[in-house]
C-alpha cells in the first residue's frame, strides 16, 4: 500500500516511480494528509522524470526556509509565530501566487497595525528572495511593498526614567531600568552580565555572536555602582512583572523597554557627542542606524551652513 502506518502510529507515504522507490513519514499527518501528499508527491516525481520543473507551494519554501535559515536566527522563536500566523493564507498557494496572496493578507487584515502585518509581508519576500537567488524554483522574487509603519521610538526624559525606576514594585528591576537608560543595553544582554565584565569604568559587552566583537560601553556615575553588584538577584520574569507594573501605575503603557536604550542615544545626541561616536556606544554596525537620532540635535546642519563665505 502506498499509505501505511507504522507501529508508532506515524503514516508512512511510499511512492515507487521509474525503477524507485521514495518514502516520506510524520508524526504530524492523518490518513488524509498522507494521501494528499502521496497525490503531490507522485505529481512532482513525474514531472522531474518528465523534464518538467514542479510549481512549488508557498509552503513548501516556509518549510525550506524555517529549516535552514531561521534556527540561525536570534529571533527565531518569534519568527516561527509569525509563521504560524501565516499559514492560513498559504494553504495550497503557488509561489507564483505570492504578490496575490499578500494583497488578501492586507484586505484581510485591515484592522491591524501595519507592523503587525508586515511581519507576513517579510517572510513572504524572504522565501521568495531565496527560492529566486538560492534554490533556483522561480524565475524573479515577488515585488512584495510593506505598509507604511509609524515611528515607534518613544523618547524618555532623566525624570521619566527615574519614575519609572522608582514606580518598580521590586527595586531591583529598578535598578535595571537606570542602567538600561544610562547605557543602552538591550535587556537580553542587559540581564546576562555580571560583576566580570565591568572594569575600569567600563561594561565588557561581549558581541562575538552577532558581531565578533567586543563592545565597550562607559559608565554614568549614576549606575557606577549598580553594574559592580551585577547580577542583580531577580528573574527576567521579576523585571518584566515589576516593569510593567511600573508602566501601568504612571499611564505610561505605551513605553516598551527598548525605549530605554532610545533614549539613552537620543540624550548622548541632544548633548553633542558626534553620531559616529553614539553608534560606537551603542554598538551599531553602521552610523545609518544611528542616523534615525539626528533630528534631534540640528544645530550642526545650521553651523555648516553659517561656515559658507
Amino acid at each position: 500500500m502506498p499509505v501505511t502506518k507504522r507501529a508508532n502510529g506515524h503514516y508512512q507515504v511510499t511512492v515507487c516511480y521509474g525503477g524507485r522507490t521514495y518514502r516520506k513519514t510524520s508524526r504530524h499527518w492523518s490518513h488524509a494528509d498522507a494521501k494528499a501528499y502521496e497525490r503531490k508527491w507522485l505529481a512532482s516525481v513525474k514531472d522531474v522524470a518528465a523534464g518538467r520543473e514542479p510549481e512549488r507551494l508557498i509552503a513548501e519554501a516556509l518549510e525550506k526556509w524555517l529549516l535552514d535559515h531561521v534556527p540561525r536566527l536570534r529571533s527565531a522563536t518569534k519568527t516561527k509565530a509569525h509563521c504560524r500566523a501565516l499559514l492560513p493564507y498559504i494553504a495550497g498557494r503557488k509561489l507564483s501566487e505570492v504578490s496575490q496572496v499578500w494583497a488578501e493578507i492586507k484586505a484581510a487584515e485591515m484592522d491591524k497595525a501595519p507592523a503587525t502585518v508586515n511581519h507576513k509581508a517579510r517572510i513572504l519576500r524572504q522565501i521568495t528572495r531565496m527560492a529566486w537567488r538560492e534554490w533556483g524554483w522561480v524565475e524573479r522574487p515577488a515585488a512584495i511593498t510593506l505598509l507604511p509603519e509609524k515611528a515607534r521610538e518613544t523618547f524618555l526624559t532623566a525624570a521619566q526614567v527615574e519614575a519609572l525606576a522608582l514606580a518598580c514594585p521590586n527595586p531591583l528591576a529598578g535598578d535595571y531600568v537606570r542602567l538600561a537608560a544610562y547605557t543602552g543595553i538591550r535587556r537580553g544582554h542587559l540581564l546576562r552580565l555580571t560583576k566580570h565584565e565591568v572594569q575600569n569604568g567600563f561594561i565588557r559587552l561581549d558581541r562575538s555572536s552577532k558581531t565578533s566583537t567586543l563592545q565597550m560601553v562607559p559608565l554614568h556615575p549614576k549606575v557606577l555602582e549598580i553594574a559592580k553588584r551585577l547580577p542583580l538577584p531577580i528573574t527576567e520574569d521579576g523585571v518584566r512583572s515589576s516593569w510593567e507594573a511600573a508602566r501601568s501605575a504612571l499611564g505610561m503603557e505605551s513605553v516598551r523597554w527598548h525605549d530605554l536604550r532610545h533614549s539613552c542615544a537620543s540624550w548622548l545626541v541632544q548633548a553633542g557627542v558626534p553620531l559616529h561616536t553614539v553608534a560606537e556606544i551603542l554598538g551599531h554596525t553602521s552610523t545609518a542606524m544611528t542616523r534615525r537620532y539626528a533630528h534631534l540635535a540640528p544645530e550642526h546642519l545650521a553651523d555648516a551652513m553659517a561656515k559658507l563665505a
